[in-house]
């Protein structure tokens, strides 16, 4: 019987993890890959990101194997593009990263496992339970591993499992597979006039959409395509194809070698409608929905909510009281941090992401500075707009009168 048992070793399962173990917390997680392992993803750490990282204590190692960014830059449909530094508010780091997910989950889970968390690898829960033992309810962990039935307890679960629904939907936490988005990335190597810069792309890109390019080193990027139109059909590969003929990425991968196959991947953005928590389980980073609906970036929302969780969940095993209402305040903590940045930007998406709308934001924060960092710290998670975010709103919010 353990204290907790986390379902899910990625960012926000061994974020958790470090942050449990390390207050003395008996936490058991679990994984059904056995790691180092890679991941389909963008690879980019936000400052906000950067700033868990830092409270973690791996900062520094990832700036040695990571690619450190300094710029943002944007490309609206018409081949305009508005670029700035990093600076954010709030005492953030002014810098991002981009650290592969290999390196960055093995990294993670080591610091997890440094705290004193219990890693067993392979295996796959199919299955939660609400047991009692000595007239005391816990919960009844079932998967297999290496072919064999396996079972553990713990007083409370944490799932982290990302896009992967399939537990929350056999549990009951999510009552129908929820709606996604598609993305798909490729490294290339041998680039030429690779910066320290983000850049996206809506130039080439399926709109409503963007491509991105993503330095991992002076000459290697991670080049990939986001598409939000909740389509059945809509094919990831498809959108990364059409991307990568379009003129501006021909001329940027002129003489530059694909590494890699391409690799699609769904992404949950459903925040707002998605729920937190079951009995005796806490929904932690995309298995909550947590993935910006503007960008598709999702670790920064792992970090920050596997923290919150741990906080909540050592409340409740300090005070022993597993009861809704401990759960519905883990839920209310989530919504204050994340709920009006993500109907922002889930409006904003709605709003802009045409042709002439792009190309006139992007003319607009040419001209006016003030907007361009605001917009910038939006993108990234930056402090959103409160209230209904109305059009006069918004524009009223960006350009500060």
């Amino acid at each position: 019987m353990h204290d907790v048992a986390i379902i899910g070793a990625g960012p926000g399962g061994s974020a958790t993890a470090h942050y449990l173990a390390q207050r003395g917390v008996d936490v058991l997680l679990l994984d059904k890959a056995d790691f180092p392992r890679d991941k389909t993803c963008g690879d980019g750490l936000t400052p906000r990101a950067v700033s868990v990282l830092q409270d973690m204590g791996v900062v520094e190692e990832l700036r040695r194997v990571g690619h450190i960014i300094r710029r943002f830059e944007v490309f609206a449909p018409n081949h305009c593009s508005t670029a700035d530094a990093l600076t954010m508010p709030n005492g953030l780091p002014d810098f991002a990263l981009v650290v592969p997910r290999l390196t960055l989950d093995h990294l993670l889970l080591q610091r997890a496992i440094c705290s004193h968390a219990r890693f067993e690898p392979r295996v796959h829960v199919s299955a939660l339970h609400i047991e009692e033992s000595n007239g005391t309810p816990h919960v009844k962990l079932q998967g297999e591993r290496d072919g064999r039935r396996v079972c553990f307890g713990a007083r409370l679960a944490v799932i982290a499992t990302g896009a992967n629904t399939g537990l929350l939907l056999r549990t009951g936490i999510l009552r129908a597979p929820p709606r996604v988005m598609v993305a798909a990335r490729a490294y290339f190597e041998n680039i030429r006039g690779l910066t320290d810069a983000w850049t996206l792309r809506f130039d080439g890109a399926p709109l409503p959409g963007y491509g991105w390019v993503f330095p991992i080193a002076s000459d290697v990027a991670n080049v990939g395509v986001g598409y939000f139109k909740h389509d059945r059909k809509a094919s990831a590969l498809g959108c990364f194809e059409s991307f990568r003929r379009s003129p501006a990425m021909q001329r940027l991968l002129e003489g530059a070698t694909q590494a890699g196959p391409v690799r699609g991947y769904p992404l949950r953005e459903d925040f707002l409608t998605s729920p937190t928590f079951g009995e005796r389980a806490l929904l932690v980073g995309e298995a909550a929905g947590l993935v910006n609906p503007l960008t598709g970036e999702g670790i920064d929302y792992a970090l920050e909510s596997g923290r919150i969780a741990a906080d909540h969940a050592y409340s409740m095993l300090e005070c022993g009281r597993f009861t809704p209402q401990q759960h519905a305040a883990y839920d209310r903590a989530l919504r204050e941090r994340f709920q009006a940045l993500f109907e922002f930007c889930a409006w904003v998406r709605r709003w802009c992401l045409h042709p002439i709308a792009l190309n006139a934001l992007v003319a607009m924060a040419n001209r006016r500075n003030d907007l361009r960092k605001k917009l910038m710290n939006a993108v990234l998670g930056g402090a959103p707009i409160r209230g209904k975010p109305t059009v006069g709103r918004v524009i009223q919010a960006l350009v500060g009168r």
